[in-house]
């Protein structure tokens, strides 16, 4: 097993391979730091005679980006470097660990966003709606914390929609060796939503009660996948907007959240919804974005 990181000679931000130091150091497993030189033009350069100046080009572009990642991992062990030339970054990372046995990939935020918090390009967002294996994402300016991590923040939806993510957390929480933290986040008020919806007629408690039942259905199944994880839930975590709820959590150094994939999306691919994309925007810590697990056949009567 092993986690992979892309780190490109472009990259202005070091999140990602701090990100990845924290899940290596926390389980123990390799690190493959993965440099790719996006090339889209290559029957252009055969045509041209211009294959040896460009070996040289990416040659140079990926020896960059790999010795400043080297120099920032310092003493770090187990780290393996690797350097591609692909038409598609994404893509590359995604056949990166698949060849590695990959337990996760690992990006950082778009450089557009905001400090602190994620935001999604061509590059995070492509793995953010195709990979088979989870996505780890490190909001913009990411530092590592020295004790790894420490805790699974695993957000729920407001329905039992999220009960197929047990055997994918319980299975995280092991690896990771950390309690989980189920909550439920959620917007109230003006919004078009389920929740605000509920609050309008007056029964926002007993909406709140119905998100309860389904996170200690939710525990009770990481529970009994993983008998040693400690498992606790709160309350619904709600505001006015997403950034209020997300920040009104009790958020500690060392946090994962944890997102399940939208149901409308494929099996065994990550595929995030608009609701999971406003709370990992809005995420202050690093989020871990879960594929959803094939549904288990009927047997045959």
């Amino acid at each position: 097993m092993s986690v992979v990181v892309g780190f490109g000679s472009d990259t202005r931000s070091l999140a990602a391979l701090d990100l990845a130091v924290e899940f290596a150091r926390t389980t123990g497993e390799e690190l493959v730091v993965t440099s790719v030189v996006q090339d889209s033009w290559d029957s252009l350069r055969d045509f041209a005679g211009v294959d040896d100046e460009w070996r040289r080009y990416v040659k140079e572009q990926t020896e960059e980006a790999l010795a400043i990642a080297r120099a920032h991992l310092g003493e770090e062990a187990d780290v393996v470097t690797v350097s591609r030339t692909a038409s598609s970054v994404p893509q590359a990372l995604l056949d990166e660990s698949r060849a590695r046995n990959a337990r996760l990939v690992v990006a950082g935020s778009a450089s557009h966003g905001a400090l602190g918090r994620i935001a999604f390009g061509s590059t995070n967002g492509r793995l953010a709606h195709s990979s088979a294996i989870p996505v780890a994402l490190a909001p913009r300016g990411f530092h590592a914390h020295d004790g790894g991590i420490e805790r699974l923040v695993v957000a729920v939806d407001p329905t039992a929609s999220d009960a197929a993510l047990n055997g994918p957390i319980a299975s995280l929480a092991l690896w990771l060796k950390v309690p989980v933290e189920i909550v439920t986040f959620a917007v109230r008020s003006g919004s078009r939503t389920a929740f605000a919806a509920f609050a309008d007629q007056g029964v926002r408690e007993a909406w709140a009660a119905l998100v309860r039942r389904h996170q200690d259905q939710l525990a009770d199944g990481i529970r009994a996948l993983a008998p040693g994880v400690d498992v606790t839930t709160t309350q619904v975590t709600s505001a006015e907007r997403w950034s209020l709820a997300l920040d009104s959590f009790e958020w500690s150094p060392g946090d994962l959240l944890a997102v399940g994939s939208s149901r409308h999306g494929p099996v065994s691919r990550v595929f995030m919804g608009s609701t999971a994309t406003r709370i990992v925007n809005h995420s202050p810590v690093p989020v871990i974005l879960l594929p959803r697990p094939p549904r288990a056949r009927a047997p045959r009567s």
